[in-house]
């Protein structure tokens, strides 16, 4: 076998190819580091004395369905200038990983278009292996975000697993990268974001937040004079609230049979977007009736959708015309 082929697939250089077995299925290529390539893997010195072998095997990348094994004779060698005894250097593979860094670059582009499920079944490894290189690819490129070129920013928290342990996450909102994750919800979560914010010099021109009260003064109390925007998901949920209390309101109050059976069940459909609408279960029909029967709840309903149009604007002008053209149309 070509030592090119090696490289070109594997990244090995300096190996010596040695013989290939085929077993269930399975490709093993063996190979050992030429001895004129041998260095003391501290002082880089040519002056050794070998100590045996052990033979290793690491994950490479596959040739069309089949797996490729690669099973490696590593050196051990006692140096005669530092007298180290140690096994030389792996530079195609992280000598605590059984796969090769080719083998990992490639699960990692599998992954941008594949579940980890889907990647492991493909490349013949555990759902394990590929999170975790996975989570070694997000450390290595993600771990330390560049917090000097931020002007937009996002603070939100999520829950996670079944104990409501929350986290608050800030995001880059030109890019959508996570540039700090805070253990905890409320501002309290966010002091070392601060701290960081302030040694980057970072000049945040605008914040996106929910409507808590926290949030707004720990914005207000450490960005002073930056433009607070209240997203538009939180604002639509706040909004969907009153209308679903409002519907419930009028189902208990009304007594008329036919206005009661218009607004039984709809809760769902007040809620989704007019182009979401299921025209299969007639959804737009069903809502135009209990808009027709219950005008309270109509002048909500149009009201969230006047609502809605204002994050599609362009700018802030824009956004005031609309509101001022629905004002005028009363």
């Amino acid at each position: 076998m070509s030592t090119s082929f090696l490289y070109h697939t594997s990244g090995l250089t300096g190996y010596q190819y040695l013989k290939t077995i085929y077993k269930n299925g399975q490709v093993y290529f063996y190979v050992r580091k030429n001895p004129g390539k041998l260095r003391c893997p501290d002082c880089d010195s040519h002056q050794l004395i070998l100590k045996g072998t052990k033979t290793r095997m690491f994950n490479s990348l596959p040739i069309g369905k089949k797996q490729i094994i690669l099973v490696v004779l590593i050196q051990r060698v006692r140096c005669k200038v530092c007298q180290s005894l140690k096994q030389i250097k792996l530079d195609f593979a992280n000598p605590k990983k059984r796969y090769t860094r080719s083998f990992a670059r490639y699960a990692q582009e599998l992954s941008e278009h594949m579940t980890i499920q889907d990647v492991a079944c493909h490349l013949n490894v555990s759902w394990d292996t590929v999170k975790e290189i996975q989570k070694a690819h997000l450390l290595k490129h993600f771990s330390k975000p560049r917090l000097t070129d931020l002007k937009q920013i996002a603070i939100d928290e999520i829950s996670i697993g079944k104990r409501h342990r929350y986290l608050t996450v800030v995001l880059d909102l030109k890019t959508g990268a996570v540039v700090f994750v805070g253990d905890g919800k409320g501002s309290y979560s966010l002091k070392p974001f601060w701290k960081k914010l302030k040694r980057a010099k970072a000049n945040i021109e605008a914040v996106a937040i929910d409507m808590s009260p926290a949030y707004i003064a720990a914005v207000r109390s450490n960005l002073p004079g930056v433009v607070i925007v209240f997203d538009h998901f939180h604002i639509i949920k706040l909004f969907n609230e009153k209308l679903t209390n409002l519907r419930r309101k009028l189902y208990h109050e009304i007594t008329h049979y036919q206005q009661c059976e218009a607004l039984k069940g709809i809760r769902w459909i007040l809620l989704k977007n007019p182009e979401n609408l299921d025209e299969s279960k007639h959804e737009k029909e069903r809502l135009q009736k209990a808009l027709d029967l219950n005008k309270p709840l109509a002048i909500a309903y149009y009201l969230k959708e006047d609502l809605r149009q204002l994050w599609k604007q362009k700018n802030k002008q824009q956004a005031e015309t609309v509101l001022v053209q629905r004002e005028l149309d009363k």
